[in-house]
Protein backbone atom coordinates (compact mmCIF):
# COMPACT_ATOMS: atom_id res chain seq x y z
CA UNK A 1 0.00 0.00 0.00
CA UNK A 2 1.45 3.37 -0.55
CA UNK A 3 2.76 5.04 2.33
CA UNK A 4 0.62 8.49 3.51
CA UNK A 5 2.93 11.47 2.41
CA UNK A 6 1.78 12.92 5.89
CA UNK A 7 3.60 10.92 7.33
CA UNK A 8 6.97 11.39 5.59
CA UNK A 9 6.83 15.23 7.20
CA UNK A 10 4.41 15.20 10.00
CA UNK A 11 5.15 14.16 13.27
CA UNK A 12 2.35 11.47 14.22
CA UNK A 13 1.30 11.41 18.23
CA UNK A 14 0.75 7.95 19.68
CA UNK A 15 -1.77 6.99 21.64
CA UNK A 16 -2.01 7.44 25.44
CA UNK A 17 -2.61 4.85 28.36
CA UNK A 18 -6.20 5.90 30.08
CA UNK A 19 -5.83 8.75 32.42
CA UNK A 20 -1.91 9.96 31.49
CA UNK A 21 -2.12 13.84 31.21
CA UNK A 22 -1.10 15.50 28.05
CA UNK A 23 2.33 16.89 29.40
CA UNK A 24 3.47 13.27 29.25
CA UNK A 25 2.88 13.01 25.24
CA UNK A 26 5.39 10.88 23.11
CA UNK A 27 5.91 11.88 19.26
CA UNK A 28 6.76 9.20 16.78
CA UNK A 29 8.34 10.14 13.63
CA UNK A 30 9.26 7.83 10.78
CA UNK A 31 12.83 9.27 10.13
CA UNK A 32 13.71 9.40 13.82
CA UNK A 33 12.00 6.22 15.59
CA UNK A 34 11.51 7.55 18.99
CA UNK A 35 11.21 11.40 19.47
CA UNK A 36 10.82 12.41 23.22
CA UNK A 37 9.83 16.04 24.84
CA UNK A 38 10.52 14.58 28.76
CA UNK A 39 10.37 18.24 30.63
CA UNK A 40 8.49 17.07 33.69
CA UNK A 41 9.56 13.50 34.11
CA UNK A 42 12.86 11.00 34.21
CA UNK A 43 12.88 7.65 32.52
CA UNK A 44 13.61 4.89 34.50
CA UNK A 45 13.19 1.81 32.33
CA UNK A 46 12.76 0.75 28.29
CA UNK A 47 11.91 -3.05 27.36
CA UNK A 48 10.18 -4.15 23.96
CA UNK A 49 8.20 -7.19 22.96
CA UNK A 50 7.34 -8.00 19.86
CA UNK A 51 5.47 -5.60 18.53
CA UNK A 52 5.03 -2.39 20.70
CA UNK A 53 8.02 -0.41 22.56
CA UNK A 54 7.07 0.46 26.35
CA UNK A 55 8.80 3.35 28.27
CA UNK A 56 7.96 3.50 31.81
CA UNK A 57 8.05 7.32 33.34
CA UNK A 58 7.91 8.68 36.95
CA UNK A 59 5.89 11.65 37.41
CA UNK A 60 7.04 14.22 39.91
CA UNK A 61 4.34 13.29 42.53
CA UNK A 62 6.01 9.66 42.44
CA UNK A 63 2.68 8.57 40.03
CA UNK A 64 4.27 5.53 37.71
CA UNK A 65 3.01 6.22 33.93
CA UNK A 66 3.40 3.79 31.12
CA UNK A 67 3.50 4.29 27.57
CA UNK A 68 3.05 1.31 24.31
CA UNK A 69 3.58 2.25 21.34
CA UNK A 70 3.24 -0.09 18.51
CA UNK A 71 5.62 -0.38 15.66
CA UNK A 72 4.96 2.22 12.27
CA UNK A 73 4.74 -0.56 9.90
CA UNK A 74 4.83 1.93 7.43
CA UNK A 75 8.17 2.93 8.23
CA UNK A 76 11.01 2.43 5.26
CA UNK A 77 12.91 0.59 8.04
CA UNK A 78 12.64 -3.03 7.39
CA UNK A 79 12.18 -5.51 10.39
CA UNK A 80 11.66 -5.36 13.64
CA UNK A 81 12.74 -2.37 16.01
CA UNK A 82 15.88 -2.35 17.04
CA UNK A 83 16.76 -3.80 20.92
CA UNK A 84 16.13 -0.78 23.35
CA UNK A 85 19.05 -0.02 25.46
CA UNK A 86 18.89 -0.55 29.18
CA UNK A 87 17.98 2.05 31.21
CA UNK A 88 20.83 3.73 32.33
CA UNK A 89 22.44 3.84 29.14
CA UNK A 90 18.73 5.22 27.97
CA UNK A 91 18.45 8.09 30.71
CA UNK A 92 21.72 9.33 30.24
CA UNK A 93 20.81 9.72 25.78
CA UNK A 94 17.52 11.21 27.10
CA UNK A 95 19.07 13.72 29.01
CA UNK A 96 21.36 14.42 26.63
CA UNK A 97 19.49 14.91 23.77
CA UNK A 98 17.28 17.19 26.22
CA UNK A 99 20.34 19.09 26.41
CA UNK A 100 20.58 20.03 23.18
CA UNK A 101 17.28 20.42 22.41
CA UNK A 102 17.57 23.18 25.18
CA UNK A 103 20.81 24.74 23.35
CA UNK A 104 19.06 24.40 20.46
CA UNK A 105 16.21 26.37 21.35
CA UNK A 106 18.29 29.59 23.46
CA UNK A 107 20.20 30.08 20.24
CA UNK A 108 17.22 30.47 18.07
CA UNK A 109 15.71 32.62 20.54
CA UNK A 110 18.98 34.64 20.41
CA UNK A 111 18.68 35.26 16.60
CA UNK A 112 15.19 35.77 16.94
CA UNK A 113 15.95 38.78 19.52
CA UNK A 114 18.09 40.24 17.43
CA UNK A 115 15.65 39.68 14.09
CA UNK A 116 13.26 41.50 16.49
CA UNK A 117 15.23 44.26 17.83
CA UNK A 118 15.75 45.80 14.14
CA UNK A 119 12.35 44.81 12.61
CA UNK A 120 10.69 48.15 13.39
CA UNK A 121 11.39 51.02 11.01
CA UNK A 122 10.49 53.08 13.41
CA UNK A 123 13.24 51.87 16.17
CA UNK A 124 15.62 51.77 13.07
CA UNK A 125 14.74 55.58 11.88
CA UNK A 126 15.24 56.45 15.71
CA UNK A 127 18.65 54.87 16.01
CA UNK A 128 19.52 57.25 12.91
CA UNK A 129 23.31 56.92 10.98
CA UNK A 130 25.41 54.54 12.49
CA UNK A 131 27.60 52.94 9.82
CA UNK A 132 30.61 55.48 11.06
CA UNK A 133 31.63 56.53 14.34
CA UNK A 134 32.14 59.64 12.66
CA UNK A 135 35.45 60.51 13.10
CA UNK A 136 37.19 57.11 12.43
CA UNK A 137 37.95 55.77 8.81
CA UNK A 138 35.98 52.70 9.87
CA UNK A 139 32.98 52.36 11.12
CA UNK A 140 31.65 52.45 14.70
CA UNK A 141 32.33 48.83 15.37
CA UNK A 142 35.80 48.17 13.98
CA UNK A 143 37.83 45.16 13.83
CA UNK A 144 40.38 47.00 16.38
CA UNK A 145 37.45 47.01 19.39
CA UNK A 146 36.75 43.26 18.72
CA UNK A 147 40.23 42.26 19.13
CA UNK A 148 41.36 43.82 22.15
CA UNK A 149 40.41 40.72 24.22
CA UNK A 150 43.24 39.40 23.04
CA UNK A 151 46.35 41.95 23.55
CA UNK A 152 49.07 40.28 24.54
CA UNK A 153 47.80 36.66 24.32
CA UNK A 154 50.07 35.79 22.07
CA UNK A 155 53.29 36.43 23.87
CA UNK A 156 51.55 34.78 26.89
CA UNK A 157 51.03 31.87 24.92
CA UNK A 158 54.15 31.80 23.91
CA UNK A 159 56.33 32.53 26.63
CA UNK A 160 53.82 29.58 28.55
CA UNK A 161 54.14 26.98 26.05
CA UNK A 162 51.15 26.64 25.51
CA UNK A 163 51.38 27.01 21.92
CA UNK A 164 51.72 23.58 19.87
CA UNK A 165 52.81 22.92 16.31
CA UNK A 166 49.71 21.58 14.00
CA UNK A 167 51.35 18.71 13.13
CA UNK A 168 50.38 17.39 16.66
CA UNK A 169 46.55 17.32 15.48
CA UNK A 170 45.78 14.52 12.97
CA UNK A 171 43.03 16.60 11.91
CA UNK A 172 44.74 19.68 11.17
CA UNK A 173 45.73 20.65 7.01
CA UNK A 174 49.13 18.76 6.17
CA UNK A 175 51.04 19.33 2.86
CA UNK A 176 49.21 18.02 0.21
CA UNK A 177 49.07 18.38 -3.33
CA UNK A 178 45.20 17.21 -3.59
CA UNK A 179 43.03 19.88 -4.91
CA UNK A 180 39.61 18.72 -3.22
CA UNK A 181 41.50 18.16 -0.13
CA UNK A 182 43.51 21.55 -0.54
CA UNK A 183 40.10 23.12 -0.51
CA UNK A 184 38.43 20.76 2.31
CA UNK A 185 41.20 22.11 4.60
CA UNK A 186 40.73 26.00 4.08
CA UNK A 187 36.91 25.49 4.12
CA UNK A 188 37.11 23.75 7.83
CA UNK A 189 40.50 25.59 8.90
CA UNK A 190 40.89 28.93 7.28
CA UNK A 191 44.27 27.64 5.90
CA UNK A 192 45.74 25.04 3.48
CA UNK A 193 49.31 23.68 2.86
CA UNK A 194 50.41 23.25 -0.84
CA UNK A 195 52.96 20.74 -0.80
CA UNK A 196 56.05 21.33 -2.89
CA UNK A 197 54.80 24.51 -4.32
CA UNK A 198 58.21 25.34 -5.24
CA UNK A 199 61.20 23.33 -6.30
CA UNK A 200 64.68 23.39 -4.66
CA UNK A 201 66.43 25.31 -7.36
CA UNK A 202 63.39 28.11 -7.10
CA UNK A 203 63.92 28.40 -3.53
CA UNK A 204 67.53 29.30 -4.06
CA UNK A 205 66.92 31.79 -6.80
CA UNK A 206 64.15 33.30 -4.72
CA UNK A 207 66.30 33.36 -1.36
CA UNK A 208 69.70 34.69 -3.30
CA UNK A 209 67.98 37.49 -4.62
CA UNK A 210 65.94 38.25 -1.31
CA UNK A 211 69.14 37.93 1.10
CA UNK A 212 71.14 40.23 -1.45
CA UNK A 213 68.19 43.11 -1.63
CA UNK A 214 68.15 42.82 2.06
CA UNK A 215 71.76 43.35 2.31
CA UNK A 216 71.56 46.49 0.18
CA UNK A 217 68.79 47.98 1.70
CA UNK A 218 70.79 48.07 5.06
CA UNK A 219 73.99 49.44 3.79
CA UNK A 220 71.74 52.06 2.29
CA UNK A 221 70.25 52.92 6.05
CA UNK A 222 65.98 52.34 4.27
CA UNK A 223 66.15 48.73 5.58
CA UNK A 224 62.58 48.16 7.21
CA UNK A 225 63.41 46.11 10.53
CA UNK A 226 60.30 44.87 12.56
CA UNK A 227 61.89 43.61 15.70
CA UNK A 228 63.91 44.72 18.71
CA UNK A 229 67.62 44.53 18.05
CA UNK A 230 67.09 43.70 14.65
CA UNK A 231 65.85 40.35 14.91
CA UNK A 232 63.40 40.82 11.94
CA UNK A 233 63.47 42.58 8.72
CA UNK A 234 61.16 43.33 5.95
CA UNK A 235 61.78 43.72 1.93
CA UNK A 236 58.81 45.74 0.75
CA UNK A 237 57.38 46.48 -2.43
CA UNK A 238 59.22 42.91 -4.02
CA UNK A 239 57.22 43.40 -7.33
CA UNK A 240 59.91 46.44 -8.04
CA UNK A 241 62.90 44.14 -6.67
CA UNK A 242 63.76 41.45 -9.17
CA UNK A 243 61.82 39.21 -11.97
CA UNK A 244 62.23 36.36 -9.62
CA UNK A 245 59.53 37.71 -7.41
CA UNK A 246 57.15 39.18 -10.13
CA UNK A 247 56.65 35.70 -11.65
CA UNK A 248 56.05 34.77 -8.35
CA UNK A 249 53.34 36.88 -7.53
CA UNK A 250 51.91 36.17 -11.32
CA UNK A 251 51.64 32.02 -10.26
CA UNK A 252 54.17 31.03 -13.20
CA UNK A 253 55.17 27.90 -13.20
CA UNK A 254 58.59 28.90 -14.04
CA UNK A 255 59.03 30.91 -10.45
CA UNK A 256 56.82 28.32 -8.27
CA UNK A 257 55.92 24.70 -10.08
CA UNK A 258 52.62 24.70 -8.18
CA UNK A 259 51.93 28.13 -8.89
CA UNK A 260 49.02 27.48 -11.30
CA UNK A 261 47.86 25.49 -8.78
CA UNK A 262 47.76 28.26 -6.41
CA UNK A 263 46.18 30.66 -8.61
CA UNK A 264 43.43 28.36 -9.33
CA UNK A 265 42.67 28.22 -5.20
CA UNK A 266 42.72 32.05 -5.33
CA UNK A 267 40.38 32.16 -7.96
CA UNK A 268 37.96 30.27 -6.12
CA UNK A 269 38.41 32.28 -2.72
CA UNK A 270 38.69 35.53 -4.65
CA UNK A 271 36.79 35.88 -7.77
CA UNK A 272 38.61 36.23 -11.30
CA UNK A 273 40.44 39.69 -11.56
CA UNK A 274 41.68 39.89 -7.86
CA UNK A 275 44.29 42.24 -6.82
CA UNK A 276 47.69 42.34 -5.20
CA UNK A 277 47.68 44.22 -1.68
CA UNK A 278 51.53 43.38 -1.03
CA UNK A 279 54.20 41.50 -1.60
CA UNK A 280 57.41 41.49 0.68
CA UNK A 281 59.90 39.15 1.79
CA UNK A 282 60.05 38.20 5.48
CA UNK A 283 63.31 37.48 7.50
CA UNK A 284 63.19 36.18 10.83
CA UNK A 285 66.22 35.67 13.42
CA UNK A 286 66.41 34.06 16.45
CA UNK A 287 64.22 35.74 19.12
CA UNK A 288 62.30 37.94 16.25
CA UNK A 289 59.25 37.36 14.65
CA UNK A 290 56.01 37.88 17.08
CA UNK A 291 53.10 39.60 16.35
CA UNK A 292 50.15 40.29 18.03
CA UNK A 293 46.90 38.06 17.31
CA UNK A 294 44.80 39.92 14.45
CA UNK A 295 42.90 38.95 11.00
CA UNK A 296 43.53 40.63 8.19
CA UNK A 297 40.99 42.07 6.74
CA UNK A 298 40.57 44.17 9.84
CA UNK A 299 40.67 47.45 7.90
CA UNK A 300 37.06 46.54 6.54
CA UNK A 301 33.79 47.78 8.47
CA UNK A 302 31.83 45.22 10.35
CA UNK A 303 30.01 42.96 10.20
CA UNK A 304 31.13 40.66 7.39
CA UNK A 305 29.54 38.70 4.92
CA UNK A 306 29.86 35.44 4.24
CA UNK A 307 32.86 35.30 2.39
CA UNK A 308 36.80 36.71 2.62
CA UNK A 309 38.14 39.44 1.28
CA UNK A 310 41.29 38.65 0.42
CA UNK A 311 43.58 35.60 0.62
CA UNK A 312 47.36 36.08 2.56
CA UNK A 313 49.63 33.17 0.98
CA UNK A 314 53.08 32.68 2.66
CA UNK A 315 55.55 30.75 0.23
CA UNK A 316 58.64 29.05 2.53
CA UNK A 317 61.41 29.82 1.79
CA UNK A 318 62.63 27.62 4.88
CA UNK A 319 60.79 24.88 7.11
CA UNK A 320 58.12 26.23 9.17
CA UNK A 321 57.36 25.07 12.92
CA UNK A 322 57.06 26.36 15.88
CA UNK A 323 60.75 26.76 16.84
CA UNK A 324 61.37 28.12 13.87
CA UNK A 325 59.02 31.06 13.85
CA UNK A 326 56.00 29.57 12.03
CA UNK A 327 53.22 31.77 11.92
CA UNK A 328 50.77 31.06 14.68
CA UNK A 329 46.99 30.13 13.48
CA UNK A 330 43.53 29.83 15.74
CA UNK A 331 42.13 26.91 13.01
CA UNK A 332 38.66 27.34 12.09
CA UNK A 333 37.85 30.51 13.55
CA UNK A 334 37.23 31.81 10.37
CA UNK A 335 33.24 30.12 10.05
CA UNK A 336 30.82 28.29 11.34
CA UNK A 337 29.52 25.39 9.00
CA UNK A 338 26.87 27.12 7.67
CA UNK A 339 29.18 30.05 6.64
CA UNK A 340 28.36 32.71 9.00
CA UNK A 341 31.90 34.91 9.62
CA UNK A 342 32.64 34.25 12.82
CA UNK A 343 34.70 37.82 13.47
CA UNK A 344 32.15 40.26 14.57
CA UNK A 345 30.53 42.10 17.88
CA UNK A 346 29.53 40.26 20.54
CA UNK A 347 32.15 37.04 19.31
CA UNK A 348 34.14 35.27 21.90
CA UNK A 349 37.67 35.26 20.21
CA UNK A 350 39.52 33.85 24.00
CA UNK A 351 37.21 31.09 23.68
CA UNK A 352 38.22 30.42 20.39
CA UNK A 353 42.03 30.54 21.75
CA UNK A 354 41.34 28.36 24.71
CA UNK A 355 39.53 25.99 22.98
CA UNK A 356 40.73 22.62 20.92
CA UNK A 357 43.34 22.76 19.06
CA UNK A 358 43.43 26.80 20.27
CA UNK A 359 46.29 28.24 19.08
CA UNK A 360 48.55 26.12 16.48
CA UNK A 361 51.98 26.65 14.69
CA UNK A 362 51.44 26.17 11.35
CA UNK A 363 53.89 23.75 9.88
CA UNK A 364 54.82 23.04 6.46
CA UNK A 365 57.94 22.27 5.16
CA UNK A 366 60.44 24.58 2.47
CA UNK A 367 58.52 24.69 -0.60
CA UNK A 368 55.24 24.84 0.60
CA UNK A 369 53.02 27.59 -0.36
CA UNK A 370 50.17 28.31 2.98
CA UNK A 371 47.11 29.60 1.62
CA UNK A 372 45.32 31.59 4.59
CA UNK A 373 41.18 32.95 4.74
CA UNK A 374 41.75 37.11 5.29
CA UNK A 375 39.02 36.23 8.73
CA UNK A 376 41.34 33.62 10.25
CA UNK A 377 43.25 34.55 13.43
CA UNK A 378 47.02 34.28 13.10
CA UNK A 379 49.91 36.31 14.19
CA UNK A 380 53.33 36.17 13.36
CA UNK A 381 55.74 33.38 15.57
CA UNK A 382 58.87 33.83 17.20
CA UNK A 383 61.73 32.16 16.19
CA UNK A 384 63.24 30.59 19.22
CA UNK A 385 66.40 28.56 18.16
CA UNK A 386 69.59 29.69 16.49
CA UNK A 387 69.58 30.46 12.37
CA UNK A 388 67.04 32.46 10.15
CA UNK A 389 63.66 31.75 8.80
CA UNK A 390 62.57 33.25 5.04
CA UNK A 391 59.92 33.84 3.46
CA UNK A 392 57.54 35.45 1.12
CA UNK A 393 54.48 37.15 1.76
CA UNK A 394 51.90 37.94 -0.77
CA UNK A 395 48.92 39.40 -0.24
CA UNK A 396 45.84 39.43 -2.89
CA UNK A 397 42.44 40.67 -2.26
CA UNK A 398 38.82 41.02 -4.51
CA UNK A 399 39.18 43.21 -7.46
CA UNK A 400 37.22 45.81 -5.93
CA UNK A 401 39.62 46.83 -2.83
CA UNK A 402 42.47 49.06 -3.06
CA UNK A 403 45.58 47.92 -2.75
CA UNK A 404 46.55 47.05 1.54
CA UNK A 405 50.48 48.41 1.60
CA UNK A 406 52.69 49.41 -1.31
CA UNK A 407 50.70 50.44 -3.57
CA UNK A 408 48.03 51.67 -1.83
CA UNK A 409 48.48 55.42 -1.67
CA UNK A 410 51.21 56.09 -4.01
CA UNK A 411 51.18 58.65 -7.02
CA UNK A 412 50.81 56.63 -10.16
CA UNK A 413 48.83 59.03 -12.66
CA UNK A 414 49.07 62.99 -11.46
CA UNK A 415 52.03 64.70 -12.73
CA UNK A 416 54.19 66.31 -10.07
CA UNK A 417 53.31 70.09 -10.82
CA UNK A 418 50.05 69.18 -10.43
CA UNK A 419 50.50 67.13 -7.34
CA UNK A 420 52.31 69.80 -5.21
CA UNK A 421 48.64 71.82 -5.84
CA UNK A 422 46.55 69.79 -4.44
CA UNK A 423 45.56 69.91 -0.45
CA UNK A 424 46.14 67.22 1.88
CA UNK A 425 42.25 66.03 1.91
CA UNK A 426 41.97 66.18 -1.67
CA UNK A 427 45.38 63.91 -2.03
CA UNK A 428 43.85 61.74 0.52
CA UNK A 429 40.12 61.54 -1.15
CA UNK A 430 41.83 60.71 -4.39
CA UNK A 431 44.26 57.73 -2.52
CA UNK A 432 47.82 59.25 -3.55
CA UNK A 433 48.88 60.78 -0.22
CA UNK A 434 52.53 60.19 -1.12
CA UNK A 435 54.69 61.15 -4.09
CA UNK A 436 57.41 59.29 -4.70
CA UNK A 437 59.21 59.16 -8.15
CA UNK A 438 61.90 57.42 -7.08
CA UNK A 439 61.21 54.64 -4.71
CA UNK A 440 63.13 52.05 -3.51
CA UNK A 441 64.26 49.44 -6.90
CA UNK A 442 66.43 46.47 -6.89
CA UNK A 443 69.58 47.06 -5.20
CA UNK A 444 72.76 44.82 -4.96
CA UNK A 445 75.77 44.46 -2.60
CA UNK A 446 77.48 42.01 -5.03
CA UNK A 447 76.59 45.11 -7.94
CA UNK A 448 78.00 47.28 -5.54
CA UNK A 449 81.28 44.96 -4.81
CA UNK A 450 82.04 44.34 -8.67
CA UNK A 451 82.67 48.34 -9.52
Amino acid sequence: MPRNSDSLNEPKRLGQQPGLVPEYDIWHNSSVRIRYITDLQEPTEAATSSNFLCLAFVSKTGQELSYFMQEDATSTASGALPPVADAEETIRRLRSENAALREDLRKFKEKQDLVDRHSSWKTAMQEGIAYSDGHSQTSSISAGKVLKQLAGISKERMKAGRIRNSSEFDYLPRSSDDEAQLEADFVRWGYCVVKGALTEEQIQILLDRLLDQAEAERHANNAIMTSRNEQAQLVNNLVLKGAAFRDLVEFKASAAQRGPLVDRLLTKIMGEGFGLGCAHGSIVHQGGGLQELHIDQGLMPLPYPQFPFGSLIIWCFSDFDLENGATYVVPGSHRTSDGQTIFGLGANLLELVDGEPGLVAICAPAGSCIITDTRVLHCGGRRTVTGTRYGMRCHYNRHFIRALHEQSSANLHVPDDIYELLSDRLKHMMGIVHNNPNPTGELSCRNATED
